[in-house]
């Protein structure tokens, strides 16, 4: 994605109002993919990664959204972390979806869902 659509897309993304948001089942296996393949850019070891969907907020129009939720994957020394918090920003392009942020902050979804800023 070029560096235009990704502000054109932030700037949509910031002032779209959300429409809903949709339970860890309701989640695409398209989505989940492309969320697990930007985790391998973040994560010591990607392929031991165990994610919960907690929140799953939806743009208007199905355009892009954002999930809040945990991942818990092995570290360095092959010990599993424990429950981290994620959240993910994504567009949707036609039928592709296009992972604009990931993070793993190191912080609690409680304290993200508190805070009111990310996980709303």
């Amino acid at each position: 994605m070029s560096l235009l659509m990704k502000n054109l897309f932030v700037k949509t993304f910031a002032a779209v109002l959300t429409v809903g948001t949709a339970s860890a089942a309701e989640i695409d296996s398209r989505l989940e993919g492309a969320i697990r393949a930007s985790a391998a850019n973040v994560l010591t070891d990607p392929y031991t990664a165990v994610f919960t969907f907690d929140i799953v907020t939806e743009l208007s129009e199905g355009l892009g959204g954002k999930i809040c939720g945990t991942v818990n994957a092995k570290n360095a020394f092959g010990a599993y972390t424990g429950k981290q918090f994620f959240f993910a920003g994504y567009a949707k392009l036609n039928e592709d979806y296009v992972i604009i942020a990931f993070d793993v902050p190191g912080y609690s979804l409680e304290k993200a869902v508190a805070s009111g800023k990310i996980c709303m």
